[in-house]
């Protein structure tokens, strides 16, 4: 099984040890707040959505220079709506409502092999006002669905194209049945 090269730190996982080896049987887990802006429930049905909404995304250099929602590792104690709500409150300054899990994906981080559970979630407060931690993202940016497919076309997004429909189709769904 060969790395994907797509995801944050691929390259890293060329490096010898145990958490780079693809076949080692634990990973890290690791969240990311799929954080959406606007209503458009069309998304949910259509492959590229034209509804409006936008999706938070955050530029980091470090380990990779891409556009990404915000989140991280999880730590211990913590189940996955606690560490969406902290790990996007740390990067962003925003508080979330979590809908919840939407979809999942096995990268290469850091040298590690780590699972991120993507969290459909819901901001509150000022959406226009957001605070970046100092030694984290560089900018950030609503993006519609259109956009990130083309950022993952450019390779600016550890998402391919195809994630990017999976992960907005599937939070959509999620924060809908949420709401009923």
């Amino acid at each position: 099984m060969s790395p994907d090269r797509s995801c944050p730190g691929g390259a890293e996982a060329d490096r010898p040890g145990p958490a780079a080896d693809p076949l080692a049987p634990y990973v890290r887990l690791a969240v990311a707040g799929l954080i959406r802006r606007g209503d458009g429930r069309a998304a949910a049905t259509e492959t590229r959505s034209t509804d409006g909404a936008t999706w938070l995304l955050l530029h980091r250099i470090e380990p990779l220079d891409a556009w990404d929602p915000p989140g991280g590792r999880m730590e211990e104690g913590e189940d996955l709506a606690a560490a969406v709500k902290r790990e996007v409150a740390e990067e962003t300054g925003l508080t979330v409502q979590v809908g919840g899990p939407c979809y999942a994906k096995l990268v290469f981080y850091k040298g590690e092999r780590v699972l991120v559970v993507n969290m459909a979630c819901r901001a509150t407060g000022d959406l226009d006002h957001i605070t970046l931690e100092p030694d984290g993202a560089t900018e950030w940016r609503w993006v519609s669905v259109r956009e990130w497919e083309d950022l993952a076309a450019a390779g600016q997004t550890s998402f391919r194209t195809l994630d990017v429909r999976r992960v907005t189709r599937m939070a959509t769904v999620v924060l809908e049945t949420e709401e009923e």
